[in-house]
Formats: C-alpha cells, structure tokens, sequence
C-alpha cells in the first residue's frame, strides 16, 4: 500500500486481492454487471470458458449473485476471503451458483489473483514516487484554488484493467485502471474533477 498526505488530505493506492478475484470470476463466466461502476475487462484478458457451463436460468442467478458479492466488496461488508489457501466458500452458502463457480475455478483464479499481485508489487516499485507527485500536485492546485482539502482521505484502487480509466466509487474511492498512470494528461483528467467533488 502506498500512502501520502498534506495539510490534512490523505491519499492511499494499493490493489485488492478480492476485487480481482471477483473481476476474475465476472470475466470467466462472461457476467454482464447490472449497476455501476462497470468496470472494464481484466487485463491480461480473462477467457470466458465457464460461460459455456451455465444455461440460461443459472446465468440470470449467477447474475444476481455475482452483483450482490461486488456490492458488498465495494461497500466494505463482506468477510475477506483468504486466497492463500483453498476456502471452500461457506460465505457463499446463499449463493449457490456463485459457490459451485467459486470451487470449481479456484485454482486458476488463485493463480492468475497470485500473478496479478506480483505484476502490481512490480509497477508500485516503478511508479510510486511519480503518482504521489502527480497527486499531491493535484491537491495542491485545489487548495490554490480555495478549496478545503483537509479531512480528505482518498482511497485508490488499482486494478489490471484494459481500458485506461478510473471510476467513482462513493464515497471516497476510485477504482482506476493501473495503465492510467502512463499517461499523465488522462490520469489528471480523471482524478482533478472528483477531488473537486470531494472538495
């Protein structure tokens, strides 16, 4: 995890081990989310081979199931699911579907989570001290402005996703795409308009 802080502003970025699996799941299984935020595919890209396991009933409950787990991860109420060794899912006890897809592919997506965190520790390493930069210049500009800052804690999540964007989540986190930071100009698009939300 990676944090910095101002004249009261905090900023933390780190990845989420079950976000990733669940983007995981959602992409193997070619789940169309319902809501927002609808995050784009994973990258590197996810074969939607489980896809062809469900017919249409259990599609529709897989569905369902899959949304109710990621609001719960995005709202913070779910219990954490230790990755490091095969849980056999009894969180998921209500979501039948969801369960059996879970068990069935948990050693592939125990790999690819695995892979994903070491690619993640990798780029933190090359990229940490040019994000803080960018964002404490960012919040620096609003307090130039006017702007009240202090009390602000913003959380990042980056995530391996193929399209270079970020997404509101409220109250205080964006989910964004670890590419974005790349390319200064997009990363300062997305990001200075929700610090000015928040502000």
């Amino acid at each position: 995890m990676v944090q910095d802080s101002g004249s009261g502003w905090k900023v933390s970025a780190d990845t989420h081990k079950e976000m990733l699996l669940a983007l995981y799941i959602r992409d193997l299984a070619a789940i169309e989310p319902l809501g927002a935020p609808s995050l784009a595919p994973l990258s590197p890209r996810v074969k939607p081979s489980a896809a062809r396991e469900l017919n249409g009933a259990s599609a529709g409950e897989l569905r369902q199931e899959w949304h109710s787990w990621w609001e719960s991860i995005i709202a913070d109420t779910h219990p954490d699911i230790d990755i490091e060794r095969e849980p056999d899912f009894a969180d998921f006890s209500d979501s039948p579907s969801l369960q059996h897809l879970l068990r069935a592919h948990y050693g592939n997506a125990y790999t690819w989570t695995q892979r994903r965190l070491g690619e993640y520790q990798e780029y933190a390493l090359d990229h940490t001290t040019e994000q803080l930069a960018l964002l404490g210049q960012l919040f620096a500009e609003r307090e130039l402005e006017g702007k009240n800052v202090s009390q602000m804690h913003l959380k990042l999540v980056e995530l391996p996703l193929a399209e270079r964007r970020a997404w509101f989540v409220e109250p205080d986190t964006v989910i964004l795409s670890q590419e974005l930071m790349r390319d200064e100009t997009l990363f300062r698009s997305y990001l200075a308009p929700i610090i000015d939300l928040l502000t």
